[in-house]
């Protein structure tokens, strides 16, 4: 019988995007990551904002092919959090928000996602004039 790999391994780059929400955006949803490959792992979401109040983003998964939309949670953002230095940046995979997540033999929260099944935020009120809230995703593949 063989053995097999029980370690996640990437096999291609890891790849790190930010990604801004401006008043212009209103609450429309932005893509934050999408997969090249069929196993794909999302590694952090840092979420920094330069809003005056506290602000709340949907998390949700869109199936491309289908057009599908699936929520998969509401994540709290403190004002000036990772802005002003005495709030710190909000990571998006802590499970306080998202309790589903899973966490690796390290400890880490992660979120698999098959190719077409591109993870999106939005904002669930807008911003004001002069306010950002950018969210910063890493992620990379493990297909061999």
């Amino acid at each position: 019988m063989a053995a097999y790999n029980e370690i996640v391994a990437f096999t291609k780059g890891i790849g790190v995007r930010p990604i801004s929400f401006t008043s212009a955006d209103g609450t429309a949803a932005k893509q934050t990551y999408a997969p090249a490959d069929p196993a794909s792992r999302i590694n952090f979401l840092a979420i920094s904002s330069s809003a005056a109040t506290q602000k709340y983003m949907l998390l949700q998964l869109h199936n491309v092919i289908s057009g599908e939309i699936a929520p998969m949670g509401t994540i709290t953002i403190p004002a000036n959090a990772g802005t002003n230095g005495s709030v710190p940046i909000v990571s998006g995979l802590n499970r306080g928000n998202l309790p589903w997540l899973q966490i690796d033999s390290d400890g880490n929260p992660f979120i698999d996602l098959n190719y077409n099944m591109n993870l999106e935020m939005k904002l669930l009120s807008a911003l004001s004039a002069g306010e950002t809230i950018t969210v910063t995703t890493s992620g990379g593949s493990y297909a061999a």
